[in-house]
């Protein structure tokens, strides 16, 4: 009979054999408490943002298997998608029109992108998603309790609390604040529709009343004011289909009503501001108020993608090509557009906004896919999150919801890998 293993190992061997093996599974493990780490720290700070990245993709490295983590990332739609999209960004530093600092300052911000492959390759599953989400929930309710203290005057600004009692944000200025937000609310409605415990039922929905009234009442972000619309829209249509839109709407009429008759209040005072900023605008001429200098950028950023249409003018060249748009004028060069699609379709062109959007869309479709209960809803609202969001600013590039958009993807789109590597996962989680 042939010996399966004619040199079998020493003991030697065996041991060093046994002792990689064991340190390769430590290093998975604190991959993905990073991997939870940073569900709690994207709403609260930068600076260990950095830190749990960083550590995340030294430890992914650590693990090895590395066979193991391209399959899942091969069998894995988004991650693909993902990976497309900065080869995109890649491709274009070859042909931009920017400086070589701006081509290196968006191919770092591009990089995200092959962070979320890393965070599906992991596969944050299982238990190990379930406290990622517990993690950023439990940032957001100390975030809601910090900014109803700052509202109510018993806290005022300081290095670490950023807002005052008319615009009462914590961590973030309003228009990260107010996204992340209204996103949880969203988060904690479907967590309360989906639970049987009568006493958590209520519990989730309490914080979703007063984060949405967060949103609309107590800080000056627009931006979540807008997605939070979006989400109550998708919210109820998910709960109650067709019958749901008109309570949308009903409820909409009631929100604008409250506001109209209540000026002292932020939300009448934003819209108001927005309406009179777009009454005042005036196409050729440079514009000095916010709603102003954003239709100019959108204004401007269309005629260069009207003469660069197909590929764009190169990564990082948006700078470059909005100063030579507005050379000669009044108005004033920017490096930001305020709208992703925009941004990338400048730079991209039509086949970096076709990819973008295929992204977004891949995300939709596979939700349905997703196992848990409330895990489709909470994958298509994250799309209407950032795809409304992406209107009014310039998502990717920004650092807490361009790493919140990639996180929460790696979170929930992670168990749709290569079956073998969910295997594994599982077995470790």
């Amino acid at each position: 009979m042939i010996n399966p293993h004619p040199n079998p190992p020493t003991g030697e061997e065996a041991e060093k054999s046994s002792f990689f093996l064991l340190a390769q599974r430590h290093a998975d493990r604190t991959a993905r408490w990073a991997v939870v780490a940073l569900g709690f720290s994207i709403p609260v700070s930068v600076a260990l943002d950095n830190l749990l990245v960083v550590l995340l993709l030294l430890f992914w490295l650590a693990g090895g298997r590395y066979r193991e983590k391209l399959a899942a990332i091969r069998g894995n739609p988004v991650a693909l998608l993902a990976c497309a999209f900065f080869a995109l960004y890649a491709a274009g530093a070859l042909y931009s029109v920017g400086s070589r600092g701006d081509v290196l300052y968006m191919l770092d911000k591009a990089s995200i992108f092959l962070l979320l492959a890393v965070l599906i390759s992991i596969v944050p599953a299982g238990r190990t998603g379930d406290w990622a989400l517990q993690a950023f929930m439990a940032a957001i309710l100390v975030t809601l309790v910090l900014s109803f203290l700052v509202w109510c005057g018993f806290i005022v600004g300081n290095q670490l609390i950023k807002g005052e009692a008319g615009n009462a944000v914590v961590f973030k200025y309003h228009i990260t604040h107010s996204l992340l937000m209204a996103f949880a609310a969203f988060l904690f409605a479907v967590r309360a529709r989906c639970a049987t415990a009568r006493n958590t039922r209520f519990l989730y929905s309490t914080i979703a009343a007063l984060a949405a009234f967060n949103v609309l009442f107590m800080v000056q972000g627009r931006t979540g004011q807008l997605v939070l619309l979006a989400l109550l829209f998708y919210y109820l249509f998910w709960c109650l289909r067709w019958r749901g839109l008109l309570i949308a709407v009903i409820i909409g009429m009631l929100t604008g009503s409250i506001a109209y008759f209540t000026p002292s209040s932020t939300l009448h005072q934003r819209t108001a501001l927005a309406l009179r900023e777009i009454g005042k605008w005036q196409p050729a001429e440079a514009s000095t108020t916010s709603i102003g200098q954003r239709l100019e950028f959108y204004r401007n950023s269309l005629k260069i993608v009207r003469e660069h249409p197909l590929l764009g003018v190169g990564t990082g060249g948006f700078p470059a090509a909005y100063a030579r748009q507005v050379e000669g004028t009044a108005m004033g060069a920017t490096r930001n557009p305020h709208n992703e699609y925009l941004m990338v379709t400048v730079q991209l062109g039509l086949i970096g906004l076709a990819l973008l959007l295929a992204l977004f869309w891949m995300q939709w479709r596979l939700a349905a896919r997703l196992p848990a209960s409330e895990s489709p809803a909470m994958a298509r609202g994250l799309v209407i999150t950032i795809a409304v969001a992406s209107l009014v600013s310039s998502t990717l590039i920004d650092h807490a919801e361009g790493l919140f958009f990639v996180w929460m993807s790696g979170v929930l789109f992670a168990g749709l890998g290569h079956p073998v590597h969910q295997h594994a996962a599982t077995t470790a989680a």
